[in-house]
């Protein structure tokens, strides 16, 4: 039997997305032609027709010029001076280049000929560029495209730029194209707003979109290792750059520099493990960090003091707001322990005093800070020893996550070194993508404070992203163990089973945790995402039922997002489960419109068309298409199979059918469709001997025992 070659011309021609996306472009090519054009703009026949309200006859007296430039009977028109040229895509329909402020003269003068001949033309250099600038193992944009895109912007401000490599676990080349295919798919469902997503080659993208003040530099990556390591990624590298500039910075930095920038983060990601990220700009401003190592001279200063002490504290006060200078407000007030000043800091070592006694004194130095400079930002940040086992040199850095805790009150604060402290500050390593370090941190929170929930559920989390299952899980149970009601925990549990293939108990803990979902401990969003997971397994389980009251909400909430393709699969296969198959046509069809490539949506439309007898030419197609993306799935070899025999493809179907006994999910099936065929061809004998086989199977449907016997009994 011959394989279909894995790379699919589904590029060729032009699609709807295309008049968008090389819009510029195209609108160059045109003005080339007509040079006398001052705007070009695209858009669909029918959103045409709709701006001009009211139908408009063609000049030849042959009906509305809108329906016969949608229908193909007209390829360009003149209307209320403007050139409309109409441009045919892959599925049928039509896309108009209005062209506006062209010569009137021009337009009075032109001959037919002329114009079509000049559209073919600009379509062939449409066709020619969209072929230069697609990516053709994904139909994405790819890295001639982003190199033009870097290049057309010029300055790079206000730029996020991020690499994604995505390492296969097989190099075949059949493996890396479809594994490519399926990657793709999984970004798209992921970006939303105005993202640029290019395939650069190898299982690597490139994914450009605005870089805004304020938002955390690192949570555009972190979510995306994440999401992509839940979607069965193998492995996960993100290396980033964004260009906002401070005032004073040299903003004259050209767009380019961000590959070169985002590509060296991506090389420290790869050291990282196998779920990793980094951003350049972290990379590069270790100074900038909010747990940046301390002054050595502050260091040395203070180990003098400390040699000989048993215990004691230290208070750091610092402005949070990085403008004022803490020792100009606080120095007239402070009337105990020694004084050390470092920069625009101030430092104040106690020596025997314990932990709650030097907290009341800071407090009491920032209400007289802020009674005496309104508008201060000091706060201040409490470390001691003995402290858990922290080292005595570890106490100034103690002191900056402890103000790294405070910055999270908002208003100016005093806070003690604690658990969670060490909480934030994993999460600050955590979102550079420094995993190992964020490991250490939450441990160490957890000697501090055993019954922390948040430093188990954090641990976990890391863990997971270091593709350390076990160890995660049991971070999860034990929060668990503490407070068994704990949404986060449940969350995190039951993505880790999924993870692991465990389906039914990663359905066991999200029905929990949707249970337990309080707004306070996560946002809405993850419960939305979470009712997805949700609908999706219960699908996956054969609860179909149950799937819908998931997944129909979840649809009817996200139909206008970027992300409402991603459930038309599922409630397809629901419906068909629950026997509606006119609605599992319709979400199956808008699935494929959706993801062209999904072999689970081609291969269960294709079965449902084949059962309600709509085309078994087009089940025929469907099916065929999924084993070329799959060709290792048996099951789908199976329905194409049944397919083929109903087509009369009697030799291909066995072909496939003895394929199919090598597994021991599609051998029953595979024997009863055996038989099924010699039955055809009145080689009854031999029927029955496959209708025997299918009956000596220990995993079969009631349905297919009841025609293995009924086969028997035809014999």
């Amino acid at each position: 039997m011959t394989d279909s070659f894995p790379i699919l011309a589904n590029y060729r021609g032009l699609i709807a997305e295309d008049f968008s996306r090389f819009s510029q472009s195209f609108a160059e090519i045109l003005k080339k032609r007509l040079p006398t054009a001052k705007t070009i703009y695209f858009a669909d026949v029918d959103d045409l027709r709709t701006e001009h309200a009211t139908a408009t006859s063609s000049p030849d007296g042959n009906g509305d010029i809108f329906e016969a430039l949608k229908n193909g009977g007209k390829f360009f028109a003149i209307h209320e001076q403007n050139l409309l040229l109409s441009f045919p895509l892959r599925d049928g329909r039509q896309f108009i280049a209005t062209v506006r402020g062209a010569d009137p003269l021009f337009l009075g003068k032109v001959r037919e000929d002329w114009l079509e001949e000049t559209r073919s033309a600009v379509e062939r250099e449409f066709i020619l560029l969209k072929e230069a600038r697609v990516d053709v193992h994904t139909g994405l944009l790819n890295l001639w495209n982003l190199c033009s895109l870097l290049e057309g912007v010029g300055q790079a401000k206000g730029l996020h730029l991020v690499l994604i490599e995505l390492p296969p676990k097989r190099t075949s080349f059949q493996y890396v194209v479809r594994y490519a295919q399926k990657c793709a798919t999984s970004i798209r469902n992921f970006i939303q707003g105005d993202s640029v997503l290019h395939a650069i080659g190898q299982s690597t993208f490139a994914l450009v979109l605005p870089c805004k003040e304020g938002v955390e530099k690192s949570e555009v990556e972190s979510a995306l290792v994440s999401y992509l390591k839940r979607e069965g990624c193998h492995k996960v590298h993100v290396g980033s750059s964004c260009s906002i500039f401070q005032a004073g910075e040299n903003e004259n930095v050209p767009a380019q520099n961000l590959l070169d920038e985002a590509w060296t983060a991506l090389g420290h990601a790869q050291k990282r493990g196998p779920f990793s990220f980094c951003d350049y700009n972290r990379l590069t401003h270790p100074e900038q960090h909010a747990l940046v190592a301390p002054d050595p001279n502050l260091v040395r200063r203070l180990g003098r003091l400390v040699r000989h002490c048993q215990s004691f504290s230290v208070v750091h006060l610092r402005d949070l707001s990085g403008v004022g200078e803490a020792k100009d407000v606080v120095l007239p007030f402070i009337d105990q322990g020694v004084v050390l000043v470092s920069n625009s800091d101030v430092l104040v070592f106690f020596e025997g005093a314990e932990a709650v006694t030097t907290l009341t004194w800071a407090k009491r130095i920032l209400d007289q800070a802020r009674a005496a400079a309104q508008g201060n930002r000091v706060s201040a940040g409490l470390a001691y020893y003995p402290c858990s086992d922290f080292k005595k040199s570890e106490t100034l850095l103690n002191c900056q996550k402890a103000l790294l805790h405070a910055s999270f009150f908002g208003e100016p604060t005093a806070v003690v070194f604690d658990s969670v402290s060490l909480n934030i500050s994993g999460d600050s390593y955590f979102g550079d993508g420094d995993l190992a370090r964020a490991v250490r941190e939450y441990k160490r929170g957890l000697k501090f404070d055993w019954q922390n929930v948040n430093l188990h559920n954090s641990l976990g989390v890391a863990l997971v992203m270091m593709d350390k299952f076990v160890p995660a899980m049991q971070s999860f149970e034990n929060a668990l163990a503490i407070d068994s009601r704990n949404f986060m925990a449940l969350y995190n549990l039951g993505l880790a089973e999924q993870g692991k293939g465990r389906k039914k108990e990663a359905y066991q803990y999200l029905e929990k945790a949707v249970q337990h979902y309080d707004a306070e401990d996560a946002e809405v969003s993850m419960l939305d995402d979470l009712k997805l997971q949700l609908g999706g397994l219960a699908c996956d389980l054969g609860e179909h039922r149950q799937a819908l009251e998931y997944l129909l909400p979840w649809q009817e909430k996200n139909q206008r997002t970027a992300r409402a393709g991603r459930v038309h699969f599922f409630i397809g296969k629901a419906c068909h489960g629950l026997g509606d198959n006119r609605r599992a046509m319709v979400e199956l069809q808008r699935a494929l419109q959706f993801n062209e490539f999904d072999d689970r949506a081609m291969d269960l439309l294709g079965k449902v068309y084949f059962q309600e007898g709509e085309g078994d030419e087009i089940a025929l197609a469907l099916c065929q298409k999924s084993v070329e993306l799959e060709p290792g799935n048996l099951l789908y070899r199976c329905n194409l199979a049944e397919v083929q025999l109903r087509c009369g493809k009697v030799r291909q179907a066995r072909e496939n059918l003895y394929r199919c006994l090598k597994s021991k999910k599609s051998r029953m099936k595979a024997q009863l469709l055996l038989g099924r065929s010699f039955a055809q061809e009145g080689l009854h004998n031999r029927a029955g001997n496959w209708f025997e086989k299918a009956l000596r199977q220990d995993d079969g449907q009631p349905e297919m025992y009841a025609e293995a016997k009924r086969g028997l009994r035809e014999k």
